[in-house]
């Protein structure tokens, strides 16, 4: 995202939404003028179930329009290219591009890509031969695959599209992991296409896409937007806020308003897409206060003393700047200080008092942790390794196939099964997902489902919240369950 929309006028908005994990948003406007509509495009990640892909990062390079007619021309939406982290994209969405383009009919949209780069956990029984690396069996290993094709043209449903000026389109792009990855472990794109509901125009937020943002804070406009940046060099934001905006600042700031934000701080922001493409924040998170840094990853592993870590975000930002040997994706040796402080990440939620994450004892397989070094790492990839003295919690993403309920316990619960492999071989085969009163359901179409009534078993669900080391299985306080197994409001 660059800009804000600040009005809807008779223009075209198309905006390019990655749903599920911490990504960007950029969006470019052009002009108003005659003859628009408004658009918004989005993709997420259908998740792998054979291969574990710990992270799976590709540039997308071009997103473009097809229009019918000899007299008509394609409408670029990107002006720029974007790097994707297309793992973790499995319940939220992250806006990538937004623009005016004219009103008409639409017959597909070509996207096109670039470098990928995968970090997987080799489970064969054998090593693997990735180009000229070899990884072990059990390892966690860095590469860059071979790209088959570079394009993919989505045609058929929902297209043709006919744009109207001011009737807002929303278009949800699904890039599909499993079938993307080739026996060889190269990469032959594959994605499909969805329409959403357009966002709500009556002030609510039914409809409206979630879309979450992580950066530093770059200007401050009081009394209630403000902008961050993605990255050491990434596309810039604009955000609103308003008296619904919950500011989650922990014990640096009080107030939890508008004035706990500085510049130079690192926040991650749950925002709404509005109708006029804008974004409103629901929830700012404070990640990290100016000249301090941190990352986070997913745990592969535990040992004695220290855990594993693959990268999910490069968020290194104050004195010394970027850590310079990470990498998104990178599998990192985390050690502990002995002084080593552990915490939850509640941002709001209130989980049962029984879930603790207090020491190196509560910790796990499929854990998303951010921390915070005690000074650069050391080592080269693939053996980095870093001291940190903060362990903090963060909500995990994880799909699996409902097996079981419990609807007369409190919470209710219902039990997660045909886990990803990195759990099965953990020796982990089932997940308790507990259901708090905050819990939102939804469709992959972002329809809001009505509660844990909506389930079934035998439904794919991806859920999204902390995973706790629990003395029967391992339990996750569910923030969000996306119904994979749904389609336009009724299973498959």
């Amino acid at each position: 995202m660059r800009k804000a929309i600040s009005c809807l006028g008779p223009f075209l908005l198309v905006a390019i939404v990655l749903a599920g994990c911490g990504g960007g948003m950029s969006s470019t406007l052009t002009p108003s003028g005659t003859n628009m509509a408004q658009v918004s495009l989005t993709i997420h990640d259908n998740p792998p179930m054979g291969v574990t892909v710990l992270s799976f990062e590709i540039e997308v390079t071009g997103a473009t329009l097809q229009s019918s007619g000899s007299s008509s021309q394609p409408v670029s939406l990107l002006n720029e290219p974007q790097d994707i982290e297309i793992e973790h994209l499995q319940t939220e969405s992250a806006l990538l591009a937004s623009r005016s383009v004219p009103t008409g009919t639409y017959s597909g949209l070509m996207v096109t890509f670039a470098n990928p780069r995968i970090t997987i956990q080799n489970q064969s029984g054998a090593p693997l031969t990735l180009g000229t690396q070899t990884c072990s069996d059990q390892q966690v290993c860095e590469f860059d695959p071979k790209l088959n094709q570079s394009s993919v043209t989505v045609q058929g449903s929902p297209f043709p599209i006919m744009l109207a000026m001011n009737s807002p389109l929303v278009l949800k792009m699904d890039f599909n992991i499993d079938t993307s990855i080739q026996s060889d472990l190269s990469i032959t794109p594959t994605v499909s296409v969805m329409q959403l509901p357009p966002p709500n125009s009556s002030g609510g937020t039914e409809g409206d896409e979630d879309v979450e943002l992580i950066g530093q804070v770059t200007s401050i406009v009081p009394p209630s937007s403000f902008m961050i940046q993605s990255g050491m060099n990434g596309p810039s934001f604009t955000i609103a806020t308003d008296t619904n905006t919950q500011f989650d600042f922990g014990t640096s700031c009080s107030a939890e308003n508008f004035s706990c934000l500085q510049m130079h701080q690192i926040v991650k922001v749950d925002a709404k897409m509005k109708p006029d493409g804008s974004l409103l924040a629901f929830e700012v998170k404070l990640f990290q206060p100016p000249s301090e840094m941190s990352f986070a990853g997913a745990i592969t592993s535990v040992d004695a003393g220290s855990f594993k870590i693959v990268l999910s975000d490069e968020e290194f930002f104050g004195s010394g700047g970027d850590m310079g040997s990470f990498s998104m994706g990178a599998p990192v040796t985390v050690s502990p200080t002995m002084m080593a402080t552990f915490s939850v990440d509640t941002s709001g939620f209130m989980f049962p008092s029984d879930l603790k994450f207090a020491s190196a004892a509560d910790l796990m397989v499929g854990q998303e942790v951010r921390l915070h070094p005690t000074g650069p790492p050391t080592g080269t990839p693939p053996n980095l390794m870093v001291t940190v003295d903060q362990v903090q919690l963060e909500p995990s993403f994880v799909t699996g196939t409902i097996t079981a309920f419990n609807t007369s316990s409190n919470p209710q619960t219902f039990t997660l099964g045909s886990l990803p492999s990195y759990f099965t071989n953990a020796g982990i085969m089932s997940i308790q997902v507990d259901v708090l009163a905050t819990t939102q359901f939804e469709t992959e179409e972002d329809q809001t489902l009505s509660g844990l009534g909506s389930l079934k078993s035998g439904d794919v669900v991806s859920v999204r919240g902390p995973l706790f080391k629990t003395m029967t299985m391992p339990t996750m306080a569910a923030e969000k369950v996306v119904n994979r197994s749904m389609s336009s409001g009724t299973s498959d």
